[in-house]
């Protein structure tokens, strides 16, 4: 995706950006309601400009300073019981969760809109007609405190659930799949970038982003190709290649323009990333089945899962387009099926409900189109080699063995 469209995003998940915009919004309407002042009759004024005002204000100061207190104490404990049952890597979610977001948002801004217009009230700063103006705000407030209480509430019941973050997970990985199979592929041609030019990268981190539609500019102007060596998940150390370009650039600058269109940071992103998703999820099957946890129906869910998404990615059509000049190799269904499928299958494997449901996700799996399909025989073949010297129940060896041939 664009770069930019891209940074946004990862601004907009921070907690601070949508609490800082709410707060902002909040005082500017405590302070700009003295500008209403001309337009308010008479008779409004003498009914709402009177000493009201002020309580409703104070109430409403006291009370969202609670709130505020308890729905980040909430979130704070979310946040440690994801991490603990599923993975600390999907507790990013629940402070980028838009829903948890506008909630504190809401709670912080209404709190310094009270306290800045409890203030300029005894400051004598509206007079009748501004303290009108604010009697109807604050009503205005009050009405979307309560809805997003209310939403707060039905969100919290579902927020800490294992199963609400495999389903977020779920889809994060589905659109980073959507994502993916956008991005051109073009045919390689190993000789014409053996004559160019190698773009290096300039820090050491995970590739999060790539702009393929700057990376078709520059190849356009250059009339040449360009070769991504690091697409999104890969680990770049600095000096590492990013990309091979088959024309050399007439100057530093644009080669400075293809490395902006790479976004490396410390950690790896849902956005492009479809493997991540798909670790993710693995290690949440992986952490199910700890002795710690012992949740083998979390693992089942994990591998239902899976199941839609690779069903869904082996039925997206790849076709290599001569005429890209991106050249961008697709990801590989063995390695995809490993990260999902692996820790199940390791820590999974003496168990037999966990181990027949693998086989039957594989075995299904294998009637896929494409190149899913044998790497999903050759996992579910070593998957049931792994549990049949496991296991220590000739019945359940039995069993199983009967499962795969279903």
């Amino acid at each position: 995706m664009n770069r930019w469209l891209f940074f946004w995003r990862q601004l907009n998940r921070k907690l601070w950006v949508r609490a800082s915009l709410y707060a902002m919004l909040g005082v500017a309407v405590a302070i700009a309601a003295v500008v209403a002042r001309p337009v308010v009759p008479a008779e409004l004024a003498r009914r709402f400009g009177g000493e009201s005002v002020e309580a409703i204000l104070t109430i409403l100061a006291s009370s969202m300073l609670a709130v505020t207190t308890f729905s980040l104490g909430a979130m704070v404990t979310a946040y440690t019981a994801v991490s603990q049952a599923a993975s600390p890597r999907v507790s990013q979610l629940v402070t980028g969760d838009p829903m948890t977001q506008k909630a504190l948002a809401t709670f912080v801004g209404a709190f310094l809109y009270a306290v800045v217009g409890v203030t300029a009230i005894n400051a004598g700063y509206y007079g009748a007609e501004g303290r009108a103006v604010i009697f109807f705000c604050s009503l205005a407030v009050v009405g979307l405190v309560a809805f997003r209480l209310l939403s707060w509430v039905d969100r919290l019941s579902r927020l800490a659930r294992v199963g609400h973050m495999i389903e977020l997970v779920e889809g994060l990985t589905r659109e980073a799949m959507a994502q993916q199979a956008r991005a051109p592929v073009g045919r390689a041609d190993d000789t014409a970038f053996a004559r160019g030019r190698a773009v290096l990268s300039r820090e050491t981190g995970y590739v999060q982003n790539v702009d393929w539609n700057d990376l078709d500019d520059i190849a356009c102007q250059t009339d040449g190709r360009i070769q991504v060596v690091a697409p999104p998940g890969r680990f770049v150390r600095v000096d590492e290649p990013l990309c091979r370009l088959s024309a050399k650039p007439a100057d530093e600058g644009l080669a400075e323009r293809v490395r902006r269109a790479f976004s490396v940071g410390a950690t790896r992103s849902f956005d492009q990333d479809a493997r991540y998703g798909l670790v993710v999820l693995g290690e949440i099957a992986g952490k199910a089945l700890s002795p710690g946890i012992n949740d083998p129906g979390t693992a089942v869910q994990v591998i239902a899962t899976a199941v839609r998404l690779m069903d869904e990615w082996a039925r997206r059509e790849w076709v290599a387009d001569p005429a890209c000049r991106i050249v961008n190799a697709p990801l590989g269904e063995a390695d995809m099926l490993d990260d999902v499928f692996g820790p199940t299958m390791r820590y999974g494997a003496e168990d037999f409900v966990v181990a027949a449901r693998l086989q039957k996700a594989l075995r299904s799996l294998a009637a896929a189109p494409g190149p899913l399909a044998q790497a999903a025989r050759t996992l579910a073949d070593e998957a049931l080699d792994r549990s049949r010297r496991l296991m220590g129940s000739e019945a359940d060896r039995a069993r199983l063995d009967a499962a795969a041939r279903a």
